[in-house]
This record gives structure tokens, C-alpha cells and sequence, in this order.
């Protein structure tokens, strides 16, 4: 996706082209309105204004009617720079133009002066308006002809300009046609930023309703392409996230309802017990049994809260460990001495292989005891048909690895991925009375904590439960 985006043109692309585009069309448009001006006063041909076409080669006057259209005229020369003759309705009479004049005519065919030059203004007392001039000469010996244009109306360039009279109606006709195309841009940058802000807005106005599946898909350009992914990625980490708590609010329901269901049946026994002890039913020489009773199924309702509140705290993102240096191995041998007599007692083998070299980690040393204790626990409950329990630790590729590990029967394989849930409850071979089914929920919360893993794997006909935890960088947490 991200590399369709990049072959995507960009905004700042998009507007260069637009304004490339907007300054070649009104170049078009202002040279359009230029020769339709032309072609409207040189009675539908331009050239009709040039003096090539108003004087032929052999001094004729070949057409005046697109000159005085606009209120020019011909004016002939002799050799002495007097005015021979007339052609169209001259504005301004003239008899004679000096040397200078004509000379300064002749040979500058570029210049503009205010008299002397190819384009003469002549100025006259009584007159309001002002004239420019175009030389041409013919025959030979050479005929002078000055072909007269009112000077703000057109240059020997023909370029346009307004003239003093005021031909207001052209100024409104490129203010409009200027208007236009400002609109037509206008329009075609909308279509290409307008259409996928408005589909985003739809997108967000949909998410706000509580629609989850939504997909903003537009093809519009790189940066608002970039947006509607980021968009959908939002749409999507957030249907995760509400999915993810829907399910953590069930699972907790779940906690609830096992939490009820397994302290039910001590409240009843705790319950008829000392119904039974008030109204004198117990003989004399059960009545310690039945206080031995109560006692146990206290301290099973005890189990259950504690563990369920360790659970929940746990689970708290503000639960925060007390983090030290520690020497794992030191731990696992102070445990492993706690727990010889139990496990041997029961006629099992107890086999540790931990090394003198310490193992450095940053735990928290009281929740890692509560680890190792659940599994070194379960492995010596659960294992009814097996003889042998062994504790292992080592250093891995900057992990330090523990291992209890047990040779009973093989967790059932489809139970092996609810192992780890709370109030989870495997085959008849591993269970007993005795646990609350939470103990390896909680140690896999704990090592979880500690940015570890904790794992199960059948492996050489033993239950392993695998702990790995990050190694000590060697810096003071």
C-alpha cells in the first residue's frame, strides 16, 4: 500500500501543475482576447490594421476601412517632408514635417518618441487627443506614406491597449473571462482536496456512530492517501481494542462466576459444620474434625480471594514492581530447599541443576518466589503417576533461563493452550482439591511483568514449564 502511495502524485505537485496550467490559459486567454479585438476592428482580419495592407507595393491605397474604423488615416510625403495628400478623415492637419522628422522616421523603426521616431506623437493646442505614426516608403526614388493610428489605441506592434476614449467593454469582458477561469481552477482543486477530506469526515462521523468495520478507501492523492491509511490503521487498533476489552470483561465475568462456584461449595461445608456443632449433632469425639474442617475450607475461601485479588492487581496497568538486582540462582536454591522435604516425602526424585556462576536479573524477588512456588507446587501435586520433579537454570543469549519440570502424564492437547487461563481445569490425572486455579494465570501475569515469557512444551517424556526472563544489563534499575 505504502509503495502504490508513493507513485501517487503529491499536493505540492498538483498545485505547481494547476498553477502552470493557470498561467499557460491565461496567456492563451489574454493573446485570444488581443487578436478577436484585432479581428473585430480590422473588420475580421488583423492584418487589416498592418500598413502592408493598407499601402500595396506601387503606392496604392488599397483599403482604409479597418483604419478609420478607429479613427486613423494616410498621410503621403514629398521628398521635402509637405503633405501631398490626404486619404481618410484626418483628425489633425498637417503641411510639412521637418528633416529631422523624417529623417528620424526613416532610419528608426523601433524607437517611440514623442515626435521624432517610428511611432510620433503629435501634440496640437487645440486638440485633446494624441496620434502615433508608422512609416512606410515605396517605389523608387521612395514615396513616403505615414499611416496615422490614435496613439493609445495600437503600436506599430499591435499590442492592445485601452485608448483615451475609453473602450470600457473589453476590461469587462477579460474581468469576466479572468473570473471564469478562477472559478474552473477553483472547481478542479476542490474536486481533487474536497472529495477525500469529505470522505475522511463520513469516515470519522461512521466511527462516532459506533461502526467498527470501517475502511476509508479514496484515490486521491499521496499525502491524503497517507492519511486515509492512518485513518483505517485508528479504525482498526480501535475495533481490536474494544474486541480485546470485550473480551477481558467476559473473562473477568467468567473469574466471577468460578469464583463463586468454587467458594459455594466451602461456605456450604463451613456452614453445615457449624449448624451441626450449635445444635449438639457432632459426637464428642468428632467435634475437633469438624473444627479441623471449618478451618481447611477458611483457609481454601482465603486462597481463592487472595489469589483472585492478585490476579486483578496484576492486570492493573498501575501495578508497579519493586524491581532489584537479584542473583536468580540464590532464589531458586532458597526455594528448592523449602520444597526437598515436600517433594521427597512423597517418594519422588528431586533433581537441581543450578550453577555456582550467578545469574543476574532485575525482578522483583517476592512475585518471582510466587512463580516458581506455583510450578514447583503443581508439579509435585498434579504429578500422581510420575517419580521425578527437576529444577534447571541457565544463561542464554542474554536470558536467563529456569525450568521446572516433571515426568507425569502429558497435559491433554487440547487443553495445553487454556493451561495459562484462569480457573482452568485439565485432565482428571493432574487435578486436586487442593488448588484454586488461578496459580499459573498468575505466574504467567508475573513473568509477563518482567517483559519474560513463560511457556509449556512436552519434551523427552517430561512436562517443562519454561521461564525466561531479560538478563541484567548491569545498570542500577
Amino acid at each position: 500500500m505504502k509503495e502504490k502511495r508513493k507513485r501517487k502524485k503529491s499536493i505540492f505537485s498538483r498545485l505547481v501543475k494547476s498553477y502552470v496550467l493557470f498561467l499557460f490559459l491565461s496567456i492563451l486567454l489574454y493573446v485570444g482576447v488581443a487578436v478577436a479585438f484585432l479581428a473585430i476592428v480590422g473588420n475580421g482580419n488583423a492584418t487589416n490594421l498592418f500598413p502592408d495592407s493598407i499601402i500595396t507595393g506601387d503606392g496604392r491605397i488599397k483599403n482604409l476601412e479597418a483604419l478609420e474604423r478607429i479613427g486613423g488615416w494616410v498621410e503621403e510625403l514629398d521628398a521635402e517632408g509637405a503633405v501631398k495628400a490626404v486619404y481618410g478623415h484626418a483628425k489633425v492637419q498637417t503641411e510639412k514635417y521637418s528633416l529631422e522628422e523624417l529623417t528620424a522616421l526613416l532610419e528608426l523603426n523601433t524607437a517611440e518618441f514623442d515626435r521624432y521616431g517610428v511611432t510620433m506623437r503629435k501634440y496640437e493646442p487645440e486638440q485633446k487627443e494624441s496620434y502615433a505614426a508608422c512609416v512606410k516608403t515605396v517605389g523608387d526614388p521612395g514615396r513616403i506614406f505615414l499611416v496615422i493610428y490614435p496613439a493609445g489605441t495600437l503600436s506599430y506592434k499591435l499590442t492592445v491597449e485601452l485608448n483615451q476614449s475609453g473602450d470600457v467593454w473589453i476590461l469587462w469582458i477579460l474581468l469576466a473571462l479572468f473570473l471564469a477561469e478562477v472559478l474552473a481552477m477553483s472547481f478542479y482543486l476542490k474536486r481533487h482536496i474536497d472529495r477525500p477530506l469529505q470522505r475522511l469526515t463520513e469516515g470519522m462521523d461512521e466511527v462516532s456512530r459506533g461502526q467498527r468495520d470501517v475502511v476509508v478507501d479514496d484515490n486521491a492523492d499521496r499525502e491524503f492517501g497517507e492519511i486515509c491509511d492512518k485513518f483505517n490503521l485508528m479504525a482498526q487498533k480501535l475495533k481490536e481494542s474494544e474486541e480485546e476489552k470485550h473480551r477481558m470483561e467476559q473473562r473477568r465475568n467468567q473469574m466471577l462466576l468460578e469464583l463463586a462456584h468454587d467458594v459455594k461449595n466451602p461456605v456450604a461445608s463451613i456452614k453445615s459444620s457449624i449448624t451441626a456443632l450449635r445444635e449438639g449433632l457432632v459426637p464428642e469425639g468428632k467435634i475437633q474434625d469438624y473444627y479441623a474442617t471449618i478451618d481447611a475450607k477458611s483457609e481454601r475461601i482465603r486462597m481463592l480471594t487472595e489469589d483472585m485479588n492478585t490476579s486483578l492487581k496484576l492486570e492493573s496497568d498501575g501495578y508497579q514492581l519493586n524491581l532489584e538486582r537479584k542473583d536468580v540462582c540464590e532464589i531458586l536454591r532458597r526455594i528448592c530447599a523449602d520444597f526437598y522435604e515436600e517433594i521427597t516425602g512423597t517418594g519422588k526424585e528431586f533433581e537441581i541443576e543450578i550453577p555456582e556462576k550467578p545469574c543476574l536479573a532485575t525482578v522483583d524477588e517476592k512475585l518471582l518466589e510466587r512463580v516458581i512456588h506455583n510450578l514447583l507446587s503443581n508439579a509435585n501435586k498434579y504429578n500422581a503417576s510420575g517419580k521425578k520433579i527437576e529444577v534447571a537454570a541457565r544463561e542464554e543469549k542474554n536470558q536467563v533461563i529456569i525450568e521446572v519440570c516433571d515426568d507425569g502424564e502429558a497435559i491433554e492437547r487440547e487443553f495445553v493452550p487454556r493451561l495459562f487461563e484462569e480457573f482452568s481445569r485439565g485432565d482428571e490425572t493432574r487435578k486436586t482439591d487442593g488448588g484454586t486455579g488461578l496459580g499459573l494465570a498468575i505466574a504467567r501475569k508475573i513473568v509477563d511483568k518482567h517483559q519474560g515469557t513463560l511457556k509449556y512444551q512436552r519434551a523427552e517424556e517430561m512436562n517443562c514449564f519454561i521461564v525466561r526472563l531479560p538478563e541484567d544489563d548491569g545498570e542500577t534499575p
